[in-house]
């Protein structure tokens, strides 16, 4: 191949997307990073079979942009046009040639999920409206004003209303939380007096159940680096589902395990389990399982993905593993806090959603 300049060379492996270069004189592909990371090494035209291209389409390509004056011609590699190669002259090189793999699949997800978000928080919102107003009509007629009427609906209006308020909240947290802008401060923590907190805090809901939340509670030496806000949301959170999908008489477990420099927080139920296929999408934005659909337990469907970004923003991760019919297993990780660490901004570490057997930890 041709020599090319190592500033061009510099430029094309900063570049987010999956590019090569290529010359047909001397028949070499130049990949930049992205494009090995993503599709390997190439060298040669043979070596695009990878991504379901022959050498002669290639060169019919960049023939094709030729005669069209240095237009990019694009060649797709699936039938739904999500993946795609685009060819184009390099200005100023006769024999050099840009091909640049284009990826649609995610820009789709990513629109996909905004028009979910927007229908759900739509359904989420017309619901309790609908049922207020319907209540508020009533006791503007007066042939229907009586006290006792007023007694009976305005509980239920307030019931409706406060589940408003909730999602409010609950939108606001995560707007806040997915700002790239936001930054949390956390200091060292007992880790052992915040996992107490968090049990009796849920301790009501449980008795109401009839659930005993056994707790294992580690050292009280054991300091983690969070701050007690955001850990309490976490926790309560993972009690609070943990209580709501185990059965009346269950046991919701509660330990904590050290890996390395972080410490891994369980939360195990021993309700209906999760389905596999279901799995992976429980942090997703008001995405609720078949089984919690069916149930009685509401929510704003936000409460995991708050979790979910929370923990990032603490710089740990997050998994959940279940099995039909045993339950399952929430568990995140906060880094340990050494001796000399005080308040301190903390940079998010990018948050792993992993799907796994559940521990065999009771």
């Amino acid at each position: 191949m041709k020599r090319i300049p190592p500033i061009l060379l510099a430029v094309l492996d900063a570049l987010p997307e999956s590019v090569c270069l290529y010359c047909p004189k001397s028949k070499q592909l130049k990949p930049n990073r992205r494009w090995r990371e993503t599709v390997g090494d190439v060298s040669e035209l043979e070596d695009l079979s990878r991504v379901g291209l022959t050498p002669d389409l290639v060169r019919e390509s960049c023939k094709k942009a030729i005669d069209k004056k240095g237009e990019t011609v694009a060649l797709a590699l699936d039938k739904e046009g999500t993946r795609r190669l685009e060819i184009t002259p390099v200005e100023g090189e006769k024999q050099l040639y840009l091909i640049v793999l284009r990826d649609h699949a995610e820009l789709r997800r990513v629109e996909e999920l905004r028009r979910d978000f927007i229908a759900n928080v739509s359904h989420e919102l017309r619901t309790p409206l609908t049922a207020v107003r319907g209540y508020v009509e009533t006791l503007l007629d007066p042939k229907f004003l009586t006290m006792e009427r007023v007694k009976e609906f305005l509980p239920i209006i307030f019931e409706h209303t406060e589940r408003l308020h909730n999602l409010m909240l609950d939108l606001l947290s995560l707007s806040r939380l997915e700002n790239p802008n936001t930054k949390i401060t956390v200091s060292p923590l007992c880790l052992a007096d915040e996992l107490q907190e968090a049990v009796e805090a849920t301790a009501p809901l449980a008795r109401l159940k009839n659930i005993s939340i056994k707790l294992r509670s580690p050292r009280s030496s054991l300091k983690v680096l969070a701050n007690t806000e955001h850990l309490q949301r976490i926790l309560v959170n993972l009690l609070d589902n943990a209580i709501k999908y185990s059965p009346p008489g269950g046991v919701v477990s509660l330990w904590t395990e050290i890996h390395g420099d972080f410490v891994w927080t369980h939360v195990k139920d021993r309700g209906q389990g999760i389905p596999p296929e279901e799995l992976p999408r429980v942090f997703e934005r008001f995405y609720r399982t078949k089984g919690a659909l069916g149930g009685r337990e509401r929510g704003s469907g936000l409460g995991l993905a708050i979790v979910k970004h929370i923990v990032q923003q603490l710089g740990g991760e997050i998994t959940a593993a279940s099995i039909v019919g045993q339950g399952s297993d929430f568990s995140f990780s906060l880094r340990l806090a050494q001796a000399h660490d005080g308040p301190q901004e903390i940079a998010p570490r990018s948050v792993t959603e992993l799907v796994a057997p559940p521990s065999p930890q009771s």
